[in-house]
């Protein structure tokens, strides 16, 4: 191959890398509803696993990081997360601060999914009527896929979030009573949100 023909080449592989690795980098906030159900109480008082009657209504504020790639994005986010749920006649609020850190695809337009793992900080816990000791690990972390589209400067979600581990909530007592229940706080819910872009640099 010619001198020539192998600067020409090299100018090619040069073009489609600067290409390929051309980003833009944007910025925004943004905001949702979580619907999360909690797992089981266990009490070693009664014989048998008090199940999860399901998820009341939660939400999320925060903000986001986005770098665009050709196909693909990374999508950093931290949010502040509110979480209620129900276990037999137990209301159970859980706060936390969550940084999700996702790898999207575009497939099609304005439609992408995306999936990562969401390192999360309980910072406090309730349950009505009940004193609780300190919950088993405040740091967890889980994972979310999803599906997003893009608008414009505005974004609609949907992704779902499964905790790695186990993370027990020990109930102490209730009304003067001891007890040695527990309620698994690991994350099981389905995140819907929207964003709006404040930013973006090329």
């Amino acid at each position: 191959m010619s001198s020539k023909s192998n600067k020409i080449l090299t100018l090619i592989i040069f073009l489609i890398t600067a290409f390929s690795l051309k980003a833009q980098l944007g910025f925004g906030i943004k905001a949702g509803l979580n619907y999360d159900s909690l797992a089981n109480l266990k009490d070693q008082s009664i014989p048998t696993t008090i199940h999860s009657k399901g998820s009341k209504t939660g939400y999320h504020v925060g903000f986001y990081g986005n770098l665009n790639l050709v196909l693909f994005y990374i999508r950093p986010e931290i949010q502040f997360t509110k979480i209620n749920t129900s276990v037999e006649n137990l209301n159970i609020g859980l706060s936390k601060i969550e940084v999700p850190i996702l790898l999207g695809y575009k497939i099609l337009g304005p439609l992408s999914v995306f999936v990562g793992p969401s390192f999360q900080y309980i910072l406090d816990e309730k349950v009505k009527g009940f004193t609780l000791t300190e919950i088993k690990d405040n740091f967890t972390i889980g994972a979310q896929i999803g599906t997003r589209l893009s608008l414009g400067i505005f974004g609609l979600g949907i992704r779902y979030e499964r905790g790695f581990t186990d993370n027990d909530l020990k109930i102490i007592g209730v009304d003067g009573i001891n007890t040695n229940g527990r309620i698994n706080t690991r994350p099981n819910q389905v995140i819907l949100s929207a964003s709006f872009k404040l930013k973006s640099k090329t």
